[in-house]
């Protein structure tokens, strides 16, 4: 087998873990990367990656890569396999280090690449970023996914809190993307040419993924749905099924990420970590924090297809 067909078949093996942003998808993809059988790669699909991280660098934020574009994605994923392009990468990363932030941004960069080059292995694709490619994947590559959610009031707290808007002319400038979100592109370009108030961001940005979602994703059986709610209310049971659906092994290093990230401290509250949270707390503490009238915006833009992922009228606040 040529060392390109080794790659792919890594690629291929692979399990990809996406979402919104503030989806859990860190906390899942970092649970399911202790497992032997896989290495960890992160947000192949950001557009601004820090110099630690690979990236094929899009032109927009939840690219979308058709079945016209996929032999372009599988390219630049299979490259992050390989070790050629990881030693050129690391001395064109440190040379260009222009601070000794950048510098050790690039030394962790290597850190990040060593497994991939000494042990190969498929990897845990961690990518909220990826939410829309992950089903051309799926149907052209054969990979899993790990679809994580949010109650949208959960999504929309978090996005109120750490960012406050979304450029939705990163959706409107795809149209390969539109035609795929029927229901949903007036209101993306409307929402482009003028951004509404935040939650309405949100809500719509919610709605948008989970609704492709629904209709790309969650009827095949090679996609599995991990809901926080679930982490929280029976997570020993989500956590086996989570790695036997990746035929993954859970192990001490699995044992140790639990202990250590899932029990509550100063993280879950102040919002500083992306990993550590006790997840029963992380996923109610948006009723406390969301006002009212944003949670009616909310819930009014994204209540019907909220239903279909098991958020009933009774998870919103009366």
């Amino acid at each position: 087998m040529s060392a390109d067909l080794r790659l792919f078949d890594l690629l291929q093996r692979s399990v990809v873990v996406t979402g919104t942003h503030y989806a859990a998808t860190t906390v899942v993809g970092s649970l399911l990367a202790t497992a032997p059988e896989f290495h960890m790669l992160h947000e192949p699909l950001n557009p601004e990656p820090t110099r630690s991280y690979d990236s094929i660098r899009p032109p927009h934020w939840y690219e979308y890569y058709d079945e016209a574009r996929v032999d372009e994605l599988q390219r630049g994923l299979v490259r992050m396999f390989g070790r050629t392009a990881s030693v050129s990468e690391l001395a064109k990363r440190t040379a260009g280090a222009r601070s000794g932030q950048e510098l050790m941004r690039a030394l962790r960069y290597a850190q990040r690449k060593r497994p991939f080059v000494t042990s190969p292995r498929p990897a845990v694709i961690k990518d909220p970023f990826m939410a829309f490619s992950a089903a051309t994947l799926q149907q052209k590559a054969g990979l899993k996914v790990v679809l994580c959610v949010r109650h949208p009031g959960a999504f929309a707290e978090s996005f109120l809190r750490k960012s406050g808007q979304f450029d939705f002319r990163h959706l409107a400038g795809q149209p390969a993307l539109l035609e795929k979100l029927p229901r949903d592109a007036a209101a993306i370009k409307a929402f482009a040419a003028d951004p509404p108030s935040p939650e309405e961001q949100a809500a719509l940005l919610w709605r948008v993924v989970y609704g492709f979602a629904a209709s790309h994703l969650l009827a095949d059986p090679r996609t599995c749905m991990i809901r926080q709610e679930d982490l929280a209310a029976a997570r020993e049971a989500t956590i086996d099924g989570l790695f036997a659906f990746a035929g993954a092994t859970a192990g001490r290093d699995t044992a140790r990420f639990v202990e250590r990230n899932f029990t509550s401290g100063p993280a879950d509250h102040e919002g500083r970590s992306y990993i550590a949270r006790d997840p029963e707390q992380a996923a109610g503490k948006w009723r406390e924090r969301l006002g009212r009238q944003a949670i009616e915006t909310v819930r009014a833009l994204t209540g019907p297809l909220a239903r279909d992922f098991g958020y009933v009228d009774a998870s919103w606040p009366h």
